[in-house]
């Protein structure tokens, strides 16, 4: 893997390119997908593909290859585009190495499961025990070896396996639910527990009424805290900011949460998605992003960070710096003191659908699914649906009164885009909004 890394990124530079680098991934992954309650279908990947990122007189250009057997041929079909392209006046380069990285391994007995059978019934029973009726969603073994290579002296390999399981449980048509389960541990994965949430979600779904707009106390259950968190983190890559799809510009060492809330990006901690390097080779590495409701870092390649008079972070992203894996600091309320100081709110469970009105100020609406209830004295009195919230990220922020003691890591592709630790929170004044409105 890392000779045909170091074939190409050579090939890119004997054709004239400037800066190459090459990651020849082998993939090794398994899945098995379910639905009424049992699995319908399993898929395995086996396959060796390469990226290649070259950059020609500032012209810039990224690309996969897939087949291997025909390197040569891709990276001079690919430089032929790239001298064709709109020169990039603003890239500023690659990082240069070589770099130490930290040593990681994956579990021997994640890289040895073979069958994830067992997963599977383990979450549709968990829901179904707890009075869901029908249960679909998948099971995942993820497995990657990287090799990387840059013309800027950069050599890593890295080998990466970790298990994800999402179940939808239903109890009515309008009564679902939904739980996640990951680790890179098979100790710390627990796909039952995951059931048992989306069924007992599910449940107390049943016979929802038409909300009721107004402004409310919410409790986000780490489903849909992940998708604002996950928005958050996505919105400080400094391109983002940048092109103006962020409302985070110009607010370095500015309160843009409330002083509950410290949000840290680190690739190099364990999760499903820990990695030894980014994609320019730049180790990994624990970067605070918010410390107690303050702005302190954008997220950065080397082309960024030269741009904001910075240092990377290790988040590239060769064009767009991106985030990793998030970790929110936890509180120090439990899950059931949360729930106790709202008198008369709203607990949500999940969303989807989050669209911005405007990204420069951070106006949103994000439609709640599965599981919308309202609390009083902290129990369950009715379900809802048909409500959306209509807010202001920075201001759901600034908004968090209360967060849980205990971190759940959510990650699923509608709403939350990389591992996100988030816990229960409690957030003020959120503004609802309904379909009739």
């Amino acid at each position: 893997m890392e000779d045909l890394a170091s074939r190409i990124v050579k090939k890119a530079l004997a054709l004239g390119c400037q800066d190459a680098v090459a990651d020849v991934v082998t993939n090794r992954s398994y899945q098995i997908r379910f639905a009424r309650n049992e699995p319908v279908i399993s898929n395995r990947w086996r396959e060796t593909t390469a990226s290649a990122f070259l950059v020609h007189s500032r012209r810039v250009l990224a690309s996969d290859i897939k087949d291997l057997t025909r390197t040569d041929e891709a990276v001079e079909r690919l430089v032929k585009i790239a001298k064709a392209s709109q020169e990039n006046p603003e890239y500023a380069g690659i990082a240069r190495g070589p770099f130490s990285y930290a040593r990681m391994a994956p579990d021997k007995k994640v890289l040895a499961l073979e069958d994830g059978s067992d997963h599977v019934d383990a979450a549709i029973h968990g829901a179904l025990e707890m009075g869901a009726t029908e249960c679909a969603g998948s099971f995942w073994k993820y497995e990657e070896e990287h090799a990387l290579v840059t013309s800027n002296g950069v050599r890593g390999r890295d080998h990466r396996a970790s298990l994800y399981l999402s179940i939808r449980a239903l109890a009515s048509p309008e009564a679902s639910g939904h739980g996640i389960a990951a680790g890179t541990r098979l100790s710390q994965f627990d796909p039952a527990r995951a059931g048992r949430k989306a069924g007992r979600v599910a449940s107390l779904a049943k016979s929802p009424k038409l909300g009721t707009p107004g402004k409310y106390a919410v409790v986000l259950d780490p489903l849909i805290f992940g998708a604002l968190t996950d928005q958050v983190a996505n919105g400080l890559g400094a391109w983002t900011v940048q092109a103006g799809l962020s409302p985070f510009g110009k607010k370095i060492g500015k309160r843009v949460a409330s002083a509950a809330v410290t949000i840290v990006d680190d690739g190099s901690s364990d999760s499903i998605a820990r990695k030894r390097f980014d994609a320019e080779g730049v180790p990994t590495r624990r970067n605070v992003l918010i410390q107690k409701g303050v702005l302190r870092t954008y997220l950065h390649n080397t082309t960024t960070a030269k741009r904001f008079k910075a240092r990377t972070t290790g988040n590239a992203g060769l064009v767009s710096p991106q985030p990793h894996a998030v970790f929110l600091k936890p509180g120090d309320w439990s899950k059931d003191e949360i729930f106790e100081e709202v008198t008369d709110g709203l607990w949500l469970t999940n969303t989807w659908y989050t669209r911005y009105q405007a990204y420069v100020t951070g106006d949103l609406s994000t439609i709640p699914r599965d599981g919308i209830f309202r609390i009083r004295k902290g129990e369950v009195v009715e379900s809802w649906k048909g409500i959306r919230v209509t807010d202001n990220l920075i201001r759901l922020m600034k908004n968090v009164v209360a967060l849980s003691d205990a971190p759940e890591q959510m990650m699923w592709w509608g709403e939350v885009s990389v591992p996100n630790f988030v816990p229960y929170a409690l957030v003020k004044d959120v503004n609802i909004t309904t379909s009739a409105e």
